[in-house]
Order: C-alpha cells, then sequence, then structure tokens
C-alpha cells in the first residue's frame, strides 16, 4: 500500500522546506540556482530540459545533478552529475539509479526521505529545499591535514519537457571542499 504524499510528509522528520521561505536562509549559490531556474520557467510552471543551457551557468555546474523520471524500475537514474557532487559522494553516480547513490547513502541516511524528496518535487510539481547538512568523504587537504567534504543544502527543481509532467529534476547542493579556495572553474565540469 503507497502512502498519500500529504501522509508521508506529514509522517516525516527531515528538515526540508516546499515554499520559498528556503530563501532567507540558503547559500547564495542556491539562491542564484533559484533565479536561474525561475528566469528560464517563464510565466509557466516548470522549465523544460532543452531551456537550460550549461555556458549561462558555468560557475554552478560542478554543484548540479540532472535526474532522469523513468516509468519502470529504477524510478530515478541520474544523468549528469557535477564534480562537487561526486566529491561529496566519494564516487560518480552518472548513469546509476538515486538508491543508493544519493548524498548521505555512505552515512546510512535513510533513502525514503531522499526518495520522498523527489515524490515531492515529481507529484507536486513544487521546489524542495533539503537543508540536512551531509558529510562526505574526507579530502586530502595538504600537509596540514585532512577534512571532510560537505554538503550544507540541496534545492531541487522540476522540469517537464510537457509542461505537465516531470521528467526531470534539475538540483543544486552547496558543496563545501577543504582546500577548495578558488571559485570553481568556467569549464563545464556536466
Amino acid at each position: 500500500m503507497t502512502v498519500s504524499l500529504d501522509d508521508a510528509i506529514a509522517a516525516s522528520t527531515h528538515p526540508r522546506l516546499l515554499t520559498t521561505d528556503f530563501l532567507k536562509i540558503c547559500s547564495p549559490r542556491i539562491r542564484r540556482f533559484w533565479e536561474y531556474w525561475v528566469a528560464k520557467r517563464g510565466d509557466r510552471p516548470m522549465p523544460s530540459r532543452r531551456d537550460i543551457e550549461p555556458t549561462e551557468i558555468p560557475d554552478l555546474l560542478p554543484y548540479i545533478v540532472l535526474t532522469e523520471v523513468l516509468r519502470e524500475p529504477p524510478y530515478l537514474r541520474y544523468r549528469l552529475v557535477g564534480t562537487k557532487q561526486v566529491a561529496v559522494r566519494g564516487h560518480d553516480p552518472t548513469g546509476e539509479p538515486v538508491r543508493g547513490h544519493y548524498i548521505g547513502h555512505h552515512l546510512g541516511q535513510e533513502e525514503d526521505e531522499v526518495l520522498l524528496n523527489y515524490r515531492i518535487v515529481i507529484e507536486r510539481h513544487s521546489l524542495v529545499y533539503d537543508y540536512n547538512p551531509t558529510l562526505g568523504p574526507i579530502a586530502e587537504t595538504g600537509s596540514f591535514g585532512i577534512k571532510p567534504v560537505r554538503e550544507l543544502g540541496t534545492l531541487l527543481l522540476p522540469l517537464s519537457s510537457d509542461g505537465e509532467t516531470v521528467d526531470m529534476v534539475f538540483c543544486c547542493a552547496d558543496i563545501e571542499v577543504p582546500g577548495d579556495l578558488n571559485p570553481p572553474s568556467a569549464k563545464a565540469d556536466l
């Protein structure tokens, strides 16, 4: 028996926001990602994948994931995964299902909560801001020691080819990689 979306949200204690109130607490990177999506959406409920132009957001590319929504299992599959997203996972999940490859999997974080985030975006055609800070693998930071990669907040947004059905989820996570003193390069990481 499938639990209704409203009941699943009500039963969840996972830290997430489902309104633009996230703009009060998100990082500048997440705000920029939101503003880009809103501009691409225009007066439609959501933009399509073809509206997204990587050359317009080179600074965001390392932090972005595109997840394909499928009609059959595995239902959600990573299509494109930025380099900072790879760093926080410790491996590149491109082409893999979300199950078993999401941020926090290595820490035993609840898969149901991650899948609920996607379900909200897909069924409600709306945003989900997940602000459950997650540590990634330990990164070498030079002769002074090692520090963990950290995911500090993630925004998931819908994309639709036909304007009605969500067929991709556009995601940006604010990720801190120790020793990353320079801004991301302008090369396309995806």
